[in-house]
Formats: C-alpha cells, sequence, structure tokens
C-alpha cells in the first residue's frame, strides 16, 4: 500500500510540474493577439498628418482661387499656394503666347528679377520650352546630373531641384509653374508632385476662366461703346432732318407772312401822311402797330436766314476789328456790366464773311447780357491755337473740319451770368428753343449763329455751369489767301 501512495505522490507531482511547465509560453502567446490590430508607427502618423494638410490646403486653395477675378490675382493664387504648402525657396509662373511661341514672367515668389523689366521673355529653347513641348511634369532632383538637359537654356531661378509642370486646360497650353529649391536634403516625393500636379490642373482652369471673363467684359465695353455711338449718331441724323423739315416749313410761313407784312408796312406809311401831328393818341397806335410790323419782319428775316444757306461773301479779316465793331452795336446795353478784352497781338487774318459774323457775335453779346440781369463780366478773348484731334460737333456728317495739329484762330465769350442747365444745354442749337421769357426772344439766335459757323467750316462749343456763366468757343481759319467767294 505504501508502494502504491508513494507512486500516486509521484505521479501527482510530475503531472503538477509538467502543467506549470506548460503555462509559461501562454503570455508570449498572447501578445500576438494584442499586436493584431496595427500599431501607428511614426510613419504612418506622418501619413495621416500630411493627407489632413493636404486636405485643409486643397480646400482652402481651391476657395481662393474661385475668388480670383483678375489674371494678376489668379496668378498670385497659384505661386502663393505651392510656396506657402510645399518646403521650397521659390515659385515661379510662366505664362505662354501661343502667337510668339515665347513664355513671358507673369510672377514669382523667392526670384528677384529686374523690375524695370516689363516681361520676362523665354524662348523654346529654354527648360520651360521642353516642358512646353513634352506637355509633362519635369522632376529634377539634381539639375547638374541631367544630362540630357544640358542643350537647352537654364532659367536662372531654377538651380538645382525644382518640378515644372505645365498648365494645360483642353489640349491648350496656357504656362509653366516652377516650384523650385527644396528646403531639406531629401528629393521631391511623389506626394509633393501630386500636389503641383494639381495646383497646376486647378491654376490652368482658373485662368482660362478669367481669361474668358477678362474676353468678355472687354467685349461688353465694346458693345456698349459701339451702341452709344450708334445712338448718338441716330440722334443726330434725326436731329439733322428735324431741322431740315422746320427749315422748309420756316421758309413757307416766312414767304406767307412777308406779303401781308409789307401791306400793313405801306399802309402804316400811308397813315403816317394823312394823320395830323396834333393827334396824338392816333399816332401813338399808329406807332405801335409799326414797330411790332417791324419785328415781325425782323422775325421773317431770321426764318429765312435760318432756312436757306445764302451765299458766303469771303474774305480775310482781322477778326479783333469785328469783335470791336460788333461790340459797339450793342454798348448800349452794356450798362453794368465790365467788359474785359484779352485779345492776342499780331493775330492772322481769318477768312470769314464779315457780315455774317457779326450777326453771330452779336446775337452772343445780346445772350450773355440777358444772362447778367443786374451785373457781371463780359470777357472776350481771341488767340491762335493749334488743334488736336478736331472733330466737328454740331454735325457728324460734315466731316472733320481741322486736321491734327492745324493753326486756327480761336474767339471765346464767356460771361458771369445764371448759366445753362445741362438738360438744356442738350437743346440750345434747336430753332425756336429759348429759355427767355415770352416777347424776349425767338430761339433762332444760336440756331442761325451755328448755321452761319457751318457755313464757314467752323467749329461752335458751349460750355456752361448753372450759375456760375457760360462759355462759347468759336473755332476758325486762318486765311491762306486774299479773297474768296462762294
Amino acid at each position: 500500500m505504501a508502494i502504491i501512495f508513494l507512486f500516486m505522490g509521484l505521479a501527482l507531482g510530475y503531472a503538477i510540474a509538467i502543467g506549470r511547465k506548460q503555462k509559461k509560453p501562454s503570455l508570449p502567446q498572447e501578445l500576438p493577439q494584442q499586436d493584431s490590430i496595427p500599431a501607428q508607427t511614426p510613419s504612418s502618423l506622418a501619413d495621416k498628418i500630411w493627407y489632413e494638410a493636404e486636405l485643409d490646403f486643397l480646400f482652402k486653395f481651391n476657395e481662393k482661387l474661385s475668388l480670383s477675378l483678375g489674371f494678376q490675382d489668379a496668378s498670385e493664387c497659384i505661386i502663393g499656394a505651392a510656396h506657402d504648402f510645399l518646403p521650397i525657396e521659390r515659385a515661379v509662373l510662366l505664362i505662354w503666347d501661343k502667337n510668339s511661341q515665347n513664355l513671358t514672367l507673369a510672377c514669382a515668389i523667392g526670384w528677384e528679377h529686374d523690375r524695370n523689366q516689363e516681361s520676362l521673355v523665354i524662348g523654346k529653347d529654354s527648360i520651360s520650352g521642353h516642358v512646353i513641348q513634352n506637355r509633362e511634369v519635369l522632376v529634377v532632383s539634381d539639375l547638374a546630373q541631367e544630362s540630357y538637359l544640358n542643350s537647352l537654356k537654364k532659367e536662372k531661378y531654377l538651380q538645382k531641384t525644382f518640378i515644372s509642370a505645365p498648365l494645360i486646360f483642353k489640349d491648350e497650353i496656357l504656362g509653366v509653374l516652377h516650384v523650385c529649391d527644396k528646403k531639406t536634403a531629401e528629393p521631391f516625393t511623389q506626394r509633393e508632385v501630386s500636389v503641383v500636379m494639381y495646383i497646376a490642373r486647378m491654376g490652368a482652369i482658373a485662368l482660362q476662366n478669367v481669361r474668358l471673363y477678362e474676353q468678355a467684359s472687354k467685349r461688353a465695353v465694346e458693345l456698349k461703346m459701339a451702341y452709344d455711338e450708334l445712338k448718338e449718331m441716330q440722334d443726330k441724323l434725326i436731329q439733322s432732318e428735324k431741322l431740315k423739315a422746320i427749315g422748309q416749313l420756316a421758309s413757307g410761313v416766312a414767304h406767307e407772312m412777308r406779303n401781308p407784312l409789307g401791306i400793313i408796312m405801306q399802309g402804316v406809311a400811308y397813315l403816317e401822311q394823312i394823320i395830323s401831328p396834333e393827334a396824338k393818341e392816333p399816332r401813338e397806335t399808329l406807332s405801335m402797330v409799326k414797330d411790332s410790323a417791324q419785328r415781325a419782319d425782323m422775325i421773317v428775316t431770321s426764318l429765312l436766314d435760318f432756312s436757306r444757306a445764302t451765299k458766303l461773301d469771303l474774305h480775310p479779316e482781322y477778326i479783333d476789328s469785328i469783335l470791336e465793331s460788333s461790340l459797339n452795336l450793342v454798348k448800349t446795353e452794356l450798362k453794368n456790366i465790365e467788359v474785359i478784352r484779352e485779345i492776342q497781338e499780331g493775330l492772322p487774318k481769318v477768312l470769314v464773311d464779315k457780315n455774317k459774323l457779326t450777326q453771330v457775335f452779336i446775337n452772343l453779346f445780346i445772350n450773355a447780357i440777358h444772362a447778367m440781369p443786374e451785373a457781371g463780366k463780359l470777357t472776350i478773348r481771341s488767340f491762335v491755337k493749334q488743334t488736336g484731334e478736331t472733330r466737328n460737333s454740331i454735325d457728324e456728317r460734315l466731316g472733320d473740319s481741322f486736321g491734327a495739329g492745324e493753326k486756327v484762330v480761336a474767339v471765346e465769350i464767356e460771361d458771369t451770368g445764371t448759366g445753362i442747365s445741362e438738360e438744356n444745354l442738350k437743346r440750345i442749337f434747336e430753332p425756336f428753343f429759348t429759355t427767355k421769357g415770352l416777347g424776349k426772344g425767338t430761339g433762332l439766335g444760336l440756331s442761325l449763329s451755328r448755321n452761319i459757323i457751318i457755313m464757314h467750316k467752323g467749329l461752335i462749343e458751349v460750355k456752361s455751369q448753372l450759375k456760375k456763366g457760360t462759355r462759347i468757343i468759336i473755332t476758325l481759319i486762318i486765311s491762306k489767301e486774299e479773297g474768296v467767294s462762294k
């Protein structure tokens, strides 16, 4: 029995020992179970950080790029994004001109070029030209080691390491983006190359959109200018035809009125002879009839002058002499008005019809006097000037009145009166248009003056401001011969 119990004790002890030996490897067996979920090593953590930073960068870049309406704004956004996100020293953007087959500098960061140059022109025999021809991204880790690039001209900003990406939109080359000289010793990674390619692709779309926007804006401005010019020409044509119709009407009315007016004047002359000088009341009534008939006859004469282009009797005349004689004819009206003469000495003669031009100056003087009912200053200037690109603003169909650079005589009549509103300024040459009270004007003075100046192939302009006064400028041809009638 003792032997049996001893054997059983040995067996139990052996089993326990065996059990203990089997439990020791259990700890190492559990470690792989814990490691079955891969731990985030430093390299995978860097991947995650890069991925998040790249998403954030691309989102902000697209947002900023979409807000760039101008070409320069879009260009600066493209190189700014590349320079800020990638570890590089400089970024350069070149724009391709398919007409000249050259690249020009759009903008750069980290490279100081000659600011006096309007643009940096790069040909097709350069590294940038190589990128344009191949239409592929060029990645260079060490420029000195790339023997296949030795035959090409090397731009100054491409020194050692760089990525050159073409900007392509629907097979059309728009430019080249260079990101140059990495700050670290490592070559550019595939991720960095992918970012540059993305910037180039989105930049090409943005630049194309900007070009289309600028072309559309330019076209809209051109269409607006063409429309305004066409409308202006149409208005002038309508005005010209309107004046022609009014002239024909005025001529017919004037001729019809002249016959009865002649009978009235004859009747007045007859009555003056038979009515006794002592009959004061009949005499006063007769005087009123005579004055009214004479006024009506003056209106008829103005209508006839307005409606027909009478023949000019042109002779070389001194303009200051005509101005002075015209001023003498209205001197009784110059009561509280100071007359200032600014006449240039030694003025050449002008080729004019003295009587017609006197009629113009009298009309202008009377208008100036009426604009200063209380008091004021009337300034009369005459001088020689050289014309620029001068076009007759009265009637475009008359063509150019003077050639560019031609010497002419200018006359300015300026008052310090009430001035003319902008609305009325557009209508002052219309026949029968007047701002004067009833019975104070026919509205034919400026229309008639305009026609006379046109007949002289001259220019007349009016500049005015309310409550400041009016200035009228007349430009006339300098005489080149002793006298001509036409």
